[in-house]
């Protein structure tokens, strides 16, 4: 069976190649594209915020939050994050949220305020 291909205004074929003719402006949005979905650290999975702060004394306050949950949680991962003007500390590395939800109904008691968010996952630091 052979297929050919239907020839448009925007496409031909040239030597047994496909030629396309972009619409002017399309391979910069392309680009941008590429840039804005290829720049991410790793897939995009959930976390549990913990603690959030501001200020002169928020990175001292973080990393106290952050140590005190390692303490009382060694087995769950927890990171300390600065996304201006805010350090944040966030516990876990989930793909989906309702195993997300597990750990916030876990830690709850402890951390009243926690909730789940969206975040960039390392490899590495995958279940």
């Amino acid at each position: 069976m052979n297929a050919k291909a239907q020839n448009s205004d925007s496409t031909s074929i040239q030597g047994g190649f496909l030629v396309l003719n972009y619409a002017p402006g399309i391979e910069l949005l392309i680009e941008r594209y590429k840039k804005v979905n290829y720049s991410a650290i790793g897939p995009e999975g959930y976390r549990v915020q913990i603690f959030t702060a501001a200020g002169n004394e928020a990175k001292e306050k973080a990393s106290v939050a952050l140590s005190e949950f390692q303490l009382s949680f060694p087995e769950i991962a927890a990171y300390l994050t600065y996304q201006q003007p805010n350090f944040k500390v966030r516990c876990g590395n989930y793909r989906y949220k309702s195993e997300a939800r597990k750990l916030l109904k876990r830690i709850a008691y402890q951390y009243p305020g926690a909730f789940i968010v969206k975040d960039f996952l390392k490899v590495e630091e995958m279940p």
